[in-house]
């Protein structure tokens, strides 16, 4: 045994695969919770975000490009303008419109005096839609934060 009366071939609660914790879920909540996969609010933000990532990345990139041919600032920014106006902003926004219609109630929300809701304890602020102004902002943000 070791110095801890505790035999060594013993598995930690740490290393167990039902480690303590201060509440407990049936075998019932287990496999129900297995079988219903992901929260809808969950993967719809997920939906949001991947499209989102997809389209800064794509402006990011062809910012470093035209910027790597010594292209102006002025003509890069008209570039990553342009190319953002491409982008169907319509699935997602309908998402976006979705999210903050249902997520406060799918999340169980809590609410302040005021009525707002809170996320984490603070206000929760609704999801904004997307433009190629704010794709081409939050672009050009990641590039100059790159760059500190």
């Amino acid at each position: 045994m070791a110095a801890t009366g505790r035999r060594r071939d013993a598995p930690s609660a740490i290393e167990s695969s039902d480690p303590p914790r201060n509440f407990t879920i049936s075998t019932e909540e287990r496999i129900r919770a297995l079988s219903i996969g992901a929260p809808a609010y969950a993967e719809r933000k997920k939906r949001i975000e991947d499209a989102a990532d997809t389209w800064r990345r794509t402006l990011v990139d062809l910012h470093d490009a035209l910027s790597a041919a010594g292209q102006p600032e002025a003509t890069v920014r008209e570039a990553l303008r342009k190319k953002a106006a491409t982008f169907d902003f319509t699935r997602v926004n309908v998402l976006v419109e979705k999210h903050n219609r249902y997520f406060p109630i799918e999340a169980n929300l809590a609410m302040d005096r005021n009525g707002d809701y809170l996320l984490f304890g603070r206000p929760w602020r609704r999801e904004q839609p997307f433009d190629a102004e704010r794709l081409v902002r939050e672009a050009l943000e990641e590039v100059y934060a790159r760059e500190e």
